[in-house]
């Protein structure tokens, strides 16, 4: 029909209406702090390549800047390192996670994973058998980060084609969550304003679109959900 919404759109769309239930807080505004606050929201990073690690540390550095505590961990394939984990993290706001690991991810049921996506096919293509996998069990809501994309266009062009096979084939839709351009990476140049105003831009977005797990230690002791 002509008036059918195509794939690309519908993943728009489902993007365009999870940014809309964003609240109207941002990363320089009071941290949010005190007694009412029994649990770390945490921020699953799933990734093929572990030195995409610098990104979750820098991340971690402006979330702290803006005076949110936040602690950074290693989530391993193991019943009993998300429970030890997150004792160390204590009552911190902002629960870092990062592995390369689906079958930890899908373990602990953790219910919005961000992928981190180098901009080239092999990448994109290991990002889809990822999701592929995470929907054999419950689907968490999946975001993606663009990372090393020559432009804004480029980072459209591979989340394009993620998002669209995502969708068609296996009905998912993806939030789009920013991208990281070539120009910012470590190996283009030190940290720099440039690199910080990329990663501030993805860390209002995660945290205006809530996505995140607030994951209470009754849950984590319950194990493999």
């Amino acid at each position: 029909m002509a008036n059918q919404i195509s794939p690309a759109q519908h993943a728009k769309t489902a993007s365009s209406h999870r940014m809309a239930k964003a609240g109207p807080h941002f990363l320089n505004d009071t941290p949010e702090t005190g007694p009412g606050y029994h649990s770390c929201r945490a921020i699953v990073f799933l990734m093929d390549n572990p030195e995409l690690d610098w990104i979750t540390h820098e991340l971690r550095q402006i979330l702290i800047q803006r005076r949110y505590s936040s602690r950074l961990c290693q989530l391993h394939e193991s019943s009993n390192s998300a429970q030890a984990q997150h004792k160390q993290a204590g009552d911190c706001r902002y629960w870092l996670l990062t592995t390369t690991s689906t079958a930890a991810v899908k373990e602990y049921n953790f219910d919005h994973v961000v992928l981190l996506v180098p901009a080239n096919l092999e990448a994109v293509l290991a990002a889809y058998q990822h999701i592929k996998q995470l929907a054999q069990r419950n689907t968490p809501d999946i975001g993606v980060v663009l990372v090393g994309p020559r432009d804004q266009h480029s980072a459209w062009h591979y989340f394009r084609r993620l998002a669209v096979g995502a969708l068609r084939d296996l009905d998912i839709p993806l939030l789009n969550l920013g991208f990281l351009p070539e120009q910012v990476t470590p190996e283009h140049g030190p940290a720099n304003h440039h690199r910080n105003n990329f990663l501030a831009r993805i860390g209002e977005r995660l945290l205006h679109s809530e996505f995140y797990t607030s994951y209470p230690e009754q849950k984590l002791d319950q194990g493999k959900g």
